[in-house]
């Protein structure tokens, strides 16, 4: 069993977020990101990334697009296998991830730049295959929340996602040590993603 992991993953999301209760905001992010896990026994391993906010955007109702610049991110967490799966049945697995991401918009009327913060607490689950020992079809949903802090019209605004879930979909293919990896969730929170690892 290999005890390292190291990834290359490339990321885009798509979603709302809703400030000061009232107030939505859609924004898309992508993202460039570099993660390793341990494992630390049969049931138990320990994940974390470090990436960056290459661009996006922020699109006020009524306003114009606030460009995203690029910016920083960080996320660490557990993952526990539940079930080991045999045949048809999968195995389950749960985590649990803490996440912060920091970067800068521009207003595109003032030019002026202001600060976007976020941290997200997610909780998943997720049901997992092997076929011919090499490719691992998977189903995932994610439960999450966390405040997010940024300036509209000059004023400090306090938001959070309107879903706060996600259900993906997604596979990975094995080539040896090396592995390769796809995800869509088209529910809840949006996203896109894919990557590559080595596992030692």
């Amino acid at each position: 069993m290999s005890k390292f992991q190291l990834g290359l993953g490339l990321g885009s999301l798509n979603s709302t977020l809703r400030f000061d209760g009232s107030t939505d905001v859609k924004i898309e992010m992508n993202t460039v990101s570099v993660s390793g896990s341990y494992q630390i026994n049969d049931k138990w391993s320990i994940r974390s990334g470090v990436g960056l906010i290459l661009d996006g955007k922020l699109q006020p109702p009524g306003h114009l697009v606030h460009d995203v610049k690029p910016g920083g991110l960080l996320a660490i967490g557990m993952e526990y296998l539940y079930y080991q799966g045999e045949g048809y049945r999968p195995y389950i697995d749960y985590s649990v991830f803490v996440s912060v991401s920091s970067t800068r918009t521009e207003n595109p009327v003032n030019l002026k730049n202001t600060n976007y913060f976020s941290s997200d607490l997610r909780f998943g689950a997720r049901a997992s295959w092997i076929i011919n020992g090499n490719i691992f079809p998977y189903l995932s949903s994610r439960l999450f929340g966390g405040p997010v802090s940024w300036e509209l019209d000059g004023t400090d605004v306090l938001g959070t996602d309107i879903h706060h879930y996600q259900l993906a979909a997604g596979t990975a293919f094995r080539y040896g040590s090396l592995s390769t990896f796809v995800e869509w969730a088209a529910l809840g929170e949006k996203a896109l993603s894919a990557g590559l690892s080595y596992a030692w």
